[in-house]
């Protein structure tokens, strides 16, 4: 399949901004990871909106992405507030916004956080988790805007709503990041140097978490160490799997 391009034009470049700028302002008061389309809509202006529909309804796979469609899901019940984490980078302290992790996922990661402290003395923070539709869209614009306006490399590094494991709450994905900051958006594969990253690819399976864009994969997706995958199959599934 060719590889289709997205051009972005100086007046586009101006209304992501403007949209970023609303956004960060909206980040004041609102819990922005569970963030709904029509909250958004309603910060926006006609042309804006416009703008958001064109990346929302963007095809990855014409980009080089070769995951699956996992949908535009809801906004999930069970999910619990991750407040108050901080690290502490190059002598400063660093408080991350509040995250969110569905039940079963945050009751999976105290247990792999608890295993991680009795064998190295070292526990991961979870620097993003859930993620509603409309606010991964807000950060693939984020990123865009971070990477100069380069599609082709944002494409490989943050994915379309309905394409990211962030806003799947069957199958979540964690970002994760150390007591002392590893990895940040300048130096983001410094994780795969570290003791916790050695100890999550020996034991994370056990716990039900996978990783999900290891280096070299095929989905088309930059190597992403940090990131891990909660995939738990159920009882029933596991006894037809069996046979």
């Amino acid at each position: 399949m060719k590889m289709q391009k997205v051009s972005i034009s100086s007046g586009e470049k101006l209304l992501i901004r403007s949209i970023l700028g609303k956004v960060e302002d909206e980040k004041k008061k609102t819990e922005m990871e569970i963030l709904s389309f029509s909250h958004l809509s309603k910060l926006l202006n006609a042309d804006e909106k416009a703008l958001l529909r064109k990346f929302r309804d963007i095809d990855p796979s014409l980009h080089g992405f070769k995951g699956r469609y996992l949908g535009l899901q809801k906004v999930p019940g069970n999910l619990v507030s991750l407040r108050n984490q901080k690290y502490v980078l190059k002598g400063k302290t660093e408080r991350i916004r509040v995250q969110h992790l569905p039940g079963p996922v945050f009751a999976a990661y105290k247990k792999l956080n608890a295993a991680m402290y009795n064998d190295t003395k070292r526990k991961l923070l979870v620097n993003s988790g859930y993620r509603s539709p409309a606010y991964q869209l807000t950060v693939f614009l984020w990123y865009l805007n971070r990477h100069k306006f380069d599609f082709s490399k944002t494409i490989r590094r943050v994915a379309i709503p309905g394409y990211s494991e962030h806003g799947f709450p069957k199958g979540q994905a964690v970002d994760f990041i150390t007591m002392n900051g590893i990895p940040d958006d300048n130096t983001p594969t410094d994780f795969c140097k570290t003791i916790e990253y050695k100890w999550l690819l020996e034991n994370a399976n056990t716990f039900h978490f996978y990783e999900s864009y290891p280096r070299d994969n095929k989905l088309g997706v930059t190597f992403e160490p940090w990131h891990w995958q909660y995939r738990k199959q159920s009882r029933r599934r596991r006894r037809l799997s069996s046979k």
